[in-house]
């Protein structure tokens, strides 16, 4: 009987194959070396015991996730040892925010740094480009400082065409030809062009410290804040001052937001919002004349906080637009108005614009579906644009971007409060919504002075009649006088249209603090307007200076002469009312000195006051008219100002210009 045959044994099963017969999908004998790899003469290896056989991905790929699951415990652990580690980094590296090698009082040493999970997921170090960029031109387009390759437009109603008026009548007077006979053919074809850009520091120049600063640095820690009680005062002087004269931010909801940011370690805090802060601490820090820092290092501290605005919000003002995004670019418009950026502040002023019709601003039926605290929120953005619109078209001489005919939304509301930290239980008549809307109805005149007596500033030349140009003077004074004896008597406040004397600011009541800062603002600006309105006459005056023209030639020219005499004792007033007011004020003490508006403002229309004054005498001066001469004289002399009499010593100064060769770049510099 045959034997049973034996089945063939099963294959040992082997709970780990090596890595070739892995790849290979062979069977592997669990052997070290393995069978397979004793054949084909390959090293043998094994796979950690520790990974499980039934992995679908690659070991690396785990590998990756054990690491990325250590960093962020590493990172949950530096945010327990923030405050001194960060401090510390910072200290021992040189922290971009603090002035280099000179430690200046205004820098805290502890700083408020924000941190990663507080900004969305930036890193708390991330830094931002410095802002080293000055043109010729300042930010109120009122002084032209050097000769460069770039160019842009000033145009008539700007004060560097008012000195180009004036550097020709000196140039004319000394030649006695005409002004085509001393402008080169690339001067005439030029008229309005100027250069802006800057390819070396002009004079003066940034100061030293500052400049060090910012080129060794190469950029700025953009979540930095100095101490909060650094940050509180500045935020309290900007509400007290700024705040008031442009009150579209809703100060007790910009505090409130402020003290829940800072209770929850500004955790998901806007970057916007935290942009409009430093903007704001920026313009405080550069405008506040209650601390005992000096000025230099009050520049230094604000361009600080205006490098952190920067780095924060310049990419995103490009891109997005809200409520707060306007907002930021109004401030950063006044705030540029203050430095050598006359190409950003005309920028900026841009991206405001634009960003406010795009939200609907200027809409009364896009503003009706807000509740009324927001809807007033908005209407004062709008009317912010409006303002900043038509200083900066007055300043540089260029059109205005808002028409007259687009605002259509009623005037701020008196009753609803804006400014204090608290709000108040019962509603009452507010000071800041009555001085809006008299400075909105007075950018309405000036509005309607460069449309009809500076032709929008569009560079065309005028063909106006003489009949034609005195009815659009006399309109306008109309429009300024029913503005100065209606409607600012009604809203509580006082015009000086007189020369102020130390008398009349020793009265002031220090209760009425406020209605006296609005009404010495309201008088400088309603000054500088009618500057404005007649300063037409005192330029065509300058334009036959030193000629041989016979003005008694026709009657149209003796009413011409006649009619351009008053206008020009129209600006003598109002220039001497301008720099008695900001002379006064600023040699007085105390509270008094917190009267005015924003410095630069102040020199402004006190530069531009000096400008009239300086015309007015070189014409004086070279006149053969005794009549002139008396009624003129009489006006400057009966001035006790003086700063008045100081602008005469520097007439003379500058009529040494006759007496010797005259460069024409040196008269603009």
């Amino acid at each position: 009987m045959a034997s049973p045959v034996l089945p063939p044994s099963k294959r040992r099963r082997v709970t780990l194959a090596c890595s070739l017969c892995r790849r290979r999908k062979s069977r592997c004998s669990g052997d070290h070396p393995c069978a397979l790899c004793q054949e084909l003469g390959a090293d043998c290896q094994y796979p950690d015991s520790s990974t499980p056989s039934n992995l679908t991905v690659g070991r690396s790929y785990i590998s990756q996730l054990e690491q990325r699951l250590q960093d962020i415990e590493s990172s949950l652990q530096q945010l327990h040892n923030t405050p001194n580690e960060v401090r510390a980094t910072l200290s021992n590296r040189g922290d971009h925010d603090t002035p280099a090698n000179d430690s200046v009082s205004f820098v805290e040493e502890h700083q408020s740094v924000l941190l990663p999970s507080t900004l969305e997921s930036h890193d708390a170090t991330e830094l931002g480009e410095i802002d080293i960029s000055e043109n010729s031109i300042d930010g109120m387009g009122a002084m032209k400082f050097t000769n460069e390759e770039d160019c842009g437009f000033f145009g008539p109603s700007s004060n560097i065409a008012f000195m180009r008026y004036i550097s020709r009548a000196i140039l004319q007077a000394k030649s006695g030809n005409e002004l085509a006979d001393v402008l080169t053919p690339t001067d005439q074809r030029h008229r309005g062009i100027v250069n802006v850009s800057k390819s070396r520091p002009p004079s003066p120049g940034p100061t030293p410290g500052r400049t060090n600063n910012l080129m060794r640095n190469t950029g700025v820690n953009i979540y930095a804040l100095p101490s909060e009680e650094r940050t509180w005062s500045l935020i309290q002087q900007y509400f007290l001052k700024t705040g008031q004269l442009l009150p579209f931010i809703h100060e007790p909801s910009f505090c409130k937001t402020y003290v829940q940011m800072k209770n929850e370690r500004f955790r998901a805090v806007r970057r916007t919002w935290l942009g409009l802060l430093n903007i704001i601490l920026a313009i405080a820090a550069s405008l506040s004349a209650k601390d005992d820092i000096p000025v230099d290092k009050r520049i230094q501290e604000s361009d600080i906080y205006y490098q952190r605005a920067n780095g924060l919000c310049d990419r995103d003002s490009k891109r997005n637009a809200s409520l707060e995004m306007v907002q930021y670019l109004l401030i950063l418009g006044q705030y540029l108005q203050g430095t050598q950026k006359s190409v950003q502040a005309w920028t900026t002023h841009g991206l405001a614009i634009s960003a406010a019709y795009q939200l609907g601003l200027h809409s009364p039926d896009a503003n009706r579906g807000f509740s009324p605290l927001e809807c007033e929120i908005r209407k004062r953005t709008w009317y912010g644009c409006i303002l900043l619109d038509r200083t900066l078209s007055m300043t540089f001489g260029r059109p205005c971007t808002i028409p007259e005919s687009y605002i259509k939304l009623d005037m701020p509301l008196n009753d609803i409060q804006m400014l204090g930290p608290n709000l108040e239980v019962e509603p009452c008549p507010q000071p800041d919504g009555a001085f809006f809307t008299a400075a909105i109805k007075l950018y309405a005149i000036l509005y309607n002075v460069l449309d009809s007596c500076y032709g929008q500033n569009l560079g065309f030349e005028d063909p106006a009649s003489l009949s034609s140009a005195i009815s659009r003077v006399f309109d306008g004074q109309h429009q300024l006088d029913l503005w100065r004896l209606q409607l600012v008597p009604s809203l509580g406040f006082r015009i000086w249209d007189t020369p102020m004397n130390p008398e009349d600011v020793d009265k002031m009541d220090k209760d009425l603090i406020i209605c006296h800062r609005f009404s010495i603002v309201l008088s400088v600006r309603y000054n500088n307007l009618r500057i404005l309105l007649h300063r037409r006459h005192l330029e065509s005056f300058l334009k036959t200076l030193g000629t041989s023209e016979d003005d008694s030639s026709s009657a149209d020219k003796k009413l011409l002469r006649q009619m351009s005499l008053n206008s020009v004792e129209s600006c003598v007033e109002s220039a001497i009312s301008i720099i008695s007011i900001v002379h006064c004020i600023t040699l007085s003490s105390s509270w008094r000195r917190e009267l005015l508006g924003a410095w630069n403002y102040s020199l402004y229309y006190t530069f531009n006051a000096a400008l009239v004054i300086f015309a007015s005498l070189m014409i004086v001066s070279t006149s053969k008219d005794a009549l002139y001469d008396t009624s003129i004289g009489i006006k400057i002399a009966m001035s006790q100002t003086q700063a008045v009499v100081g602008c005469g010593t520097f007439r003379l100064n500058i009529l040494q210009i006759f007496f010797r060769p005259v460069d024409l770049n040196l008269i603009w510099t």
